[in-house]
């Protein structure tokens, strides 16, 4: 009897799985690094039989109908490094998840240069956002404002016109931060500054990398925060049609239209990309009106990959240059810091000063007026293009040598408008806030009044708008090669080689109704008559072009085990500078006064290692020294004068940082210190009537802090994403101050270097603390819902050196209140239409979802004053808005 029950028993047990003679495997699909999903990925099963299918908008797979065996699943992402698991089906489903790392190569063209830093590998602090959340996330802003996710990142909109963007890493702001596309870098040259409104990448970005401190960069970048690594899309291996149509507030709306090629016959393949982008602007009238282009051709041909990449973005919008005292924005604001409301002011946080109504009247023959109507003008717009063609080789010369050659150039046109009056003043007169181009216009055409019939009988122009006016001609080449000394040892080097030319001049751009304008007495062409009658493109003010030649070379020699991986670098570079002067007497021959070369010579050294402890725990360190050299503008005042003694700077860093890695759970937890000496700063002022440059030197800096992140895969529905960085940035020692006039002579004879006090003073200009909290919620199968929350605080105002001259008053600048931001992007993806050729996604989102306001940027103009609260300037958030989009993909 017992027998019997016992086989009884075993037939019960089997019949399930008898009835159940197929089963499935399914998973998810996600970015190694950040746990992002990767809808789209494909997944292939190879073994009984081979079928595949494609991950749904949450990276969910699933292969039905096999049975019961062994199978080979692969999982492959576009830009990521196929992964392959051997599976086993026995008696029931299993599941199969996979975490794709980033494939530089089928990238394209950044194999060498871009050195993208890889998990439990490379040692540096970094954090990495893929082309998903990009898509989800970035809404209608620019590129640098989704990194303030980024622990130890603080970005910000500035004046609110499209573009204008700007960020900090650890203190140190975007001059000081290194910006690569595709393995270019794109940092002016002159100042180092980078300007966001000359792309508009969001959409066709496949990886968007921040590596903080010591970045993985081979090149000599002036890298002294951390490196932006953009990598736009490459070599893509599937066909596909995407259209997008986003609409939002402020009349914003942007069409896009992208198409790839896929892998073609004989291995070539192409992306092309083009949109359209108008918005009324969420500051009055700073409008924007952009296109876009970007293009990549791809061929592999035997031991070579390669390319040939185009983008630009030709665009004009308005600015609101400059910020304004609080109590002009908001009586509220003003009480928080303890300062009086002010009569005219309460305008609101969307105020700008920088337009007005003008109507251009004219003249019949009888003398009688003729309105043309009053429309709006815009003092203060940018208008630029900066096309950028890159060509790139890349070639696996042997097995063990490898070789990339990059090429590339930009040409770029444009600049900025402002007022300018007779007396050399940028400032224009305001009416009721705005700026009063009515008055000038009646002033320049000559309005007869009834005790003054001829006012202006020349029509010489009181005041005028302008252009100033920074294209510049741009050309480089980075080659470089790894050679695979063993299996363990890499030997890398290569030479970096750049030469420009910025053109720099004031033009006219509108006469508002004069006949002919007439140069100010500190902005005239000492080669030409003082007295020309100047009309519409003729150059005034200032006109010259600096030159800048560079060549830079760097080695690198990295060890790499499954537990080890270290690294010892090194770069060297060196830079010559020259300003040829259009404005000032030419020389006996006729050429224009030309400096002679003043060259530097920069390097950096820097080591690291990653020890693995165990296979999810890994620690790394890295120490180095940058010697900086300083930009052309540091060396140069505008009226050509040279500074004596400047010399290149010093940065010394070094930080240390813990791992953990598991499919679900990634944290990362490190330390750093940096030190820069004999910083550098310069400033123009005009408060005491005249023009004064000052330049302080001999300053540094000791930036500390911790900066922690978190990302868990809670459950397959929930994500969670954490952000916290406590920063304590401080000045050291004192400085020396040498002010000067126009002409270069002392503003106080006889005392060419005056002490400044800044030791223990905190560094302002980017909030010390942050703390970020995100999550990725689904509530149903294709839809999504990120909310996303943000503070800052320990942020201290911007400030001059130069204005603490006195010990008694050393002490911190103004603390701004805290700021807290709620932001909310959330979409749905449809399943596949079409005999699943066609996919249909909805996506939004509600940008500052309390509307709140709080301080961004804090002026260090002279005449605004972090001591004295009554007058400090400012600028702060945007409010509520709100963008919608629907993408179509064949």
């Amino acid at each position: 009897m017992t027998h019997f029950f016992t086989a009884l028993l075993t037939v019960l047990l089997a019949v399930p799985a008898l009835a159940q003679s197929t089963f499935s495997i399914r998973g998810r699909v996600l970015d190694k690094v950040t746990g992002e999903t990767l809808p789209g990925a494909t997944v292939q099963v190879s073994g009984g039989q081979n079928t595949g299918v494609g991950a749904d908008a949450d990276g969910s797979y699933k292969i039905s109908n096999l049975a019961a065996g062994t199978y080979a699943v692969q999982a492959s992402f576009v830009g990521y490094k196929s992964q392959t698991q051997t599976v086993k089906i026995t008696t029931q489903s299993v599941v199969a998840s996979f975490g794709l790392g980033s494939d530089n190569a089928s990238l394209g063209e950044v194999q060498v240069v871009a050195a993208q830093a890889q998990e439990r590998e490379t040692p540096v602090a970094f954090s990495a956002v893929n082309e998903v959340k990009l898509r989800e996330t970035l809404s209608n802003r620019d590129l640098p404002m989704i990194l303030n996710e980024t622990p130890g990142v603080y970005a910000t909109q500035a004046g609110g016109g499209t573009g204008d963007s700007r960020i900090n890493v650890r203190g140190f702001d975007q001059r000081n931060v290194a910006v690569l596309i595709n393995g270019v870098p794109v940092n002016d040259m002159e100042n180092g500054n980078v300007f966001w409104s000359n792309w508009d990448l969001g959409d066709v970005t496949k990886s968007l990398q921040v590596q903080r401190g010591l970045s993985a960069s081979k090149i000599a970048v002036p890298s002294v925060g951390g490196t932006i690594n953009v990598l736009t899309k490459g070599f893509d291996d599937k066909r596909s049609v995407l259209a997008r149509v986003e609409t939002g507030s402020n009349n914003y709306q942007k069409y896009s239209l992208m198409l790839s090629s896929g892998q073609l016959k004989g291995d070539w393949a192409f992306t092309v990309y083009g949109s359209r982008r108008t918005s009324d602007g969420w500051v009055d009238k700073a409008f924007d009106d952009a296109y876009t282009y970007f293009g990549t051709v791809s061929k592999r041909a035997g031991r070579h990959s390669l390319s040939l990449t185009g983008l630009g973005s030709p665009q004009r919008h308005g600015q609101r240059s400059f910020a304004n005292f609080v109590g002009i924005y908001s009586d509220e604001k003003a009480r928080e810091i303890g300062v009086k409301p002010l009569a005219d002011g309460n305008r609101g946080f969307k105020y700008n000063p920088y337009w007005g109504l003008l109507d251009r009247y004219s003249f019949d023959g009888n003398g009688n007026k003729v309105s043309a109507g009053a429309k709006a003008l815009n003092e203060r717009t940018n208008f630029y293009h900066k096309p950028q063609v890159n060509f790139n080789d890349l070639w696996q010369a042997t097995d063990k040598l490898f070789v990339s050659t990059v090429l590339y150039a930009s040409y770029g046109t444009g600049g900025g408008s402002s007022g300018l009056t007779s007396g050399n003043s940028t400032t224009l007169p305001l009416r009721d806030g705005q700026t009063d181009f009515q008055k000038i216009y009646d002033d320049n055409i000559g309005l007869p009044t009834a005790t003054n019939p001829n006012p202006n009988p020349t029509r010489k122009a009181t005041a005028v708008l302008i252009n100033s006016v920074n294209s510049h001609r741009w050309y480089g080449f980075v080659v470089g090669g790894d050679y695979l000394l063993n299996d363990q040892l890499t030997l890398s080097a290569g030479v970096d080689g750049r030469k420009y030319t910025g053109l720099h001049y004031r033009e006219i751009r509108d006469l508002l109704g004069a006949d002919y304008a007439v140069a100010p007495t500190g902005g005239r062409n000492q080669n030409a008559d003082p007295a020309a009658q100047l009309q519409v493109g003729d150059k005034l003010g200032y006109n010259y072009d600096g030159k800048t030649q560079w060549l830079g070379g760097y080695s690198q020699l990295e060890y790499k085990t499954p537990l080890l991986s270290a690294v010892v670098s090194g770069t060297l570079s060196r830079v010559a500078y020259q300003r040829i002067d259009y404005f000032q007497p030419q020389q006996p021959d006729g050429r224009p006064v030309t400096t002679g070369q003043t060259r530097f010579t920069g390097y950096s050294v820097k080591a690291g290692a990653n020890y693995n402890l165990t296979e999810h725990d890994n620690i790394f360190a890295n120490v180095g020294y940058n010697s900086k050299v300083p930009f052309f503008n540091l060396l140069y005042n505008n009226a050509g004068r040279k500074y004596d003694n400047v010399k290149p700077e010093g940065i010394s860093s070094a930080e240390i940082g813990y791992g953990i890695s598991y499919p679900s759970l990634k944290v990362t937890l490190n330390a750093y210190y940096t030190l820069w000496s004999n910083k550098t700063t310069t400033s123009f002022s005009t408060t005491t009537g005249e023009a004064v440059y000052s330049n302080v030197r001999n300053v540094s800096a000791r930036h500390a802090g911790v900066e922690l992140s978190v990302a868990q895969e809670i459950s397959r529905r929930l994500q969670l994403n954490a952000a916290i960085s406590l920063g304590d940035w401080r000045w050291t020692g004192r400085g020396l101050l040498n002010e000067t006039r126009e002409d270069g002579t002392l503003v106080n004879p006889g005392v060419e270097d005056q002490p400044v006090f800044l030791n223990g003073v905190h560094v302002g200009d980017a909030a010390q603390n942050q703390f970020q909290m995100g999550l990725r919620y689904e509530p149903f199968r294709g839809a999504y819902i990120r909310p996303s929350f943000l503070l800052f605080t320990k942020y201290y105002a911007d400030f001059n050196p130069e204005t603490i001259r006195d010990p008694a008053i050393s002490t911190d600048s103004y603390r701004l209140p805290t700021s807290r931001n709620l932001d909310l992007h959330l979409g749905y993806e449809l399943k596949p239409l079409f005999k699943e050729s066609v996919r249909l996604g909805f996506r939004g989102s509600i940008l500052n979802v309390l509307d709140q306001y709080f301080f961004t940027d804090v002026s260090n103009r002279s005449n605004s004053n972090a001591a004295d609260l009554g007058q400090l300037q400012a600028f702060f958030n945007r409010g509520r808005t709100f963008t919608l989009g629907l993408s179509v993909t064949l």
